[in-house]
């Protein structure tokens, strides 16, 4: 290699990729047949964004490199770098029909198909890998998130635990490895793997970050916080630790002061996400004016931004009436390409607060990723509804899709009574902030953390015992007709979506929502205030009624709660809790399900 190609590599190695680019085109300037300075230039260009360019000289060189699986492996990073993991997986196994055992290019591949959610696909690439080369760290992390993903806890274990095995001092696989065990609910081995990924990389920013929304979860909101902040010092542009830092600020009493990082790092660095995030979590807070100011911050930053172009139309409806932010929303669903469900979703629900039934129907006609579908079918219910078309009773058949239930006593209770006593105490502990999530429905009360199933608290496993006995219950209950959306995907069995815990005080109460996240939501009622079971309505569960700001639809049907109760409807459902008067808390146990 002469020494021009020797710098130009030194170069890249230090990031200096500018200067690494200028060097190279000085000498190809001279010696223009040289292939390794064109694909080493190639590369450069790729990490400097100049994306066409290198995209180009890639494809030029493929048939005269004599390398050209490293050519197009290259390639493949330059279209994963540029936003285009298709292109960049057609790349990935070109280079790998021309030589299949080119580890690199398998690897990349495997992570590319997980960018795209295709984690079976990138599951059985890592494993590839991993016949081939068994102390491969990379691909046994890979391997463990493209699992957690699928659902497979214990196999993601398993992968994360062999490549610690082999790498005590793999960092990111402890960090992965922790946030997974949260989310099983071992508390305890998840804070000591994050703790100790802390000390190990004290500048890594994602061990901050886990370690804070583990402590969090487990209702250590000091220790959440002093984590989050350091996070923030080794990432200050990282959106997500900002949003949870301010949330739990918020939950904790801050109130105005939440946003106080954000306004730090802002005034420093101007950030549209970062400003988009703020006005998020000011609108929730009901702060109306300043998430407006800050929607415009992050317009001013980046003028087509399509999320804050949707929220500035959102603000403008609250504001001024539906119409007045239906341009916004058109412009932000364009931004976007249409490829955003989200703005979709609230276009949609701008056209329906116009009662624009018919526009708002042709906007729904796509099936949405699954994430989306629940609210997807709760807005086309609306539209149904609006229209009197007969489709909307096929989802909102009360008498079939909704149960109303009450537990057996769990083994060593003496009734249902002593139960709940004893669930309402494990309950509370959880209940360590004052105000309610600002991602949430719920106001005038707070929500635990986590997910509550998992708590390792015999009460509340024999609680999640009892309430899957009712679920399957319900489950065999329900009508079989494969043509129906909700009922095909039946399969007689059942996993948990997520759970939580709810403590409603005086006043408080729960909008209109949907659970994207489940196939069948519940509600199991732990203790309710006398005036709400002999009350009328206030308190009770309502279904039916329209969670579209600006669209009057009244509730079809309300359901007293009493302790020991739960209550099974589809997550399309809408449904809500009206605000209710009492000295005492109201304390319920909501959980999504989806088939298995």
């Amino acid at each position: 290699m002469s020494d021009a190609l020797q710098t130009a590599v030194q170069l890249m190695q230090a990031k200096r990729f500018s200067e690494a680019e200028l060097s190279l085109r000085g000498w190809l300037a001279h010696n223009p047949d040289d292939v390794e300075a064109r694909h080493l230039r190639a590369m450069a260009l790729g990490q400097l964004a100049k994306f066409e360019a290198g995209r180009a000289e890639f494809k030029a060189l493929i048939d005269v490199h004599p390398q050209p699986h490293a050519v197009l492996s290259n390639l493949g990073n330059l279209e994963r770098r540029s936003g285009n993991p298709g292109a960049a997986v057609d790349a990935y196994r070109a280079a790998l029909k021309r030589q299949p055992d080119f580890v690199n290019a398998r690897f990349s591949l495997a992570n590319a198909l997980a960018e795209m959610s295709l984690h079976d696909e990138a599951v059985a690439e890592f494993e590839r890998i991993i016949e081939a080369q068994n102390a491969h760290i990379g691909a046994l992390n890979g391997l463990g998130n493209a699992l957690v993903s699928l659902g497979r806890d214990d196999d993601a274990l398993a992968a994360f635990d062999t490549a610690l095995e082999l790498r005590p001092g793999a960092v990111i696989c402890r960090v992965n490895r922790g946030a997974l065990l949260r989310s099983m609910g071992r508390m305890d081995a998840a804070i000591a793997d994050l703790q100790r990924a802390c000390r190990e990389a004290p500048q890594l920013a994602e061990a901050h970050y886990q370690l804070g929304n583990t402590l969090r979860a487990s209702g250590q909101n000091d220790g959440a916080r002093q984590s989050f902040e350091a996070a923030l010092r080794y990432a200050p542009d990282r959106v997500d630790i900002h949003r949870d830092m301010a949330s739990l600020a918020w939950e904790t009493g801050a109130g105005a002061q939440a946003t106080r990082a954000m306004d730090d790092e802002l005034a420093q660095r101007p950030n549209a996400d970062l400003a988009l995030a703020k006005a998020e979590i000011l609108l929730r807070s009901g702060d109306l004016e300043g998430a407006r100011t800050a929607a415009h911050q992050a317009l001013h930053i980046d003028p087509n931004h399509a999320r804050a172009l949707a929220l500035r139309g959102e603000l403008k409806a609250q504001f001024d009436g539906a119409i007045s932010g239906v341009d916004d929303l058109k412009a932000a669903f364009e931004a976007s390409g249409g490829q955003d469900c989200a703005i979709r979703h609230q276009l949609v629900e701008s056209l329906l607060a116009q009662r624009a039934f018919d526009q708002a129907l042709a906007l729904l006609d796509e099936e949405p990723d699954a994430k989306y579908l629940q609210k997807h079918v709760a807005l086309k219910a609306l539209a149904w509804r609006g229209l009197d078309d007969p489709a909307y009773r096929q989802f909102y058949d009360y008498d079939r899709f909704t149960w109303v239930g009450t537990i057996e006593t769990p083994p060593g209770y003496d009734d249902l009574d002593a139960f709940n006593h004893a669930l309402a105490e494990s309950i509370a502990r959880l209940h360590t902030t004052s105000a309610q999530p600002l991602d949430q429905t719920l106001f005038g009360g707070t929500q635990s953390p986590g997910r509550l199933w998992n708590e390792d608290d015999p009460v509340i496993k024999a609680l999640s015992s009892s309430l899957l006995s009712a679920a399957r219950t319900f489950i065999s209950g329900l009508p079989d007709d494969s043509g129906h959306p909700f009922l095909r995907r039946n399969t007689g069995k059942i996993e948990l979506a997520g759970a939580w815990s709810v403590r409603l005080r005086s006043g408080g109460g729960h909008v209109d929502h949907v659970h994207p996240a489940g196939w069948i939501s519940a509600c199991y009622y732990v203790e309710v205030p006398q005036t709400v079971i002999r009350g009328k309505n206030a308190g009770w569960l309502r279904l039916g009624a329209s969670g579209v700001r600006g669209l009057d639809m009244a509730a079809e049907r309300y359901i007293r709660p009493e302790p020991g109760r739960v209550i099974f409807f589809p997550s399309y459902m809408w449904h809500g809790v009206e605000p209710f008067e009492s000295d005492t808390m109201r304390v319920t146990a909501p959980f999504d399900l989806i088939p298995a």
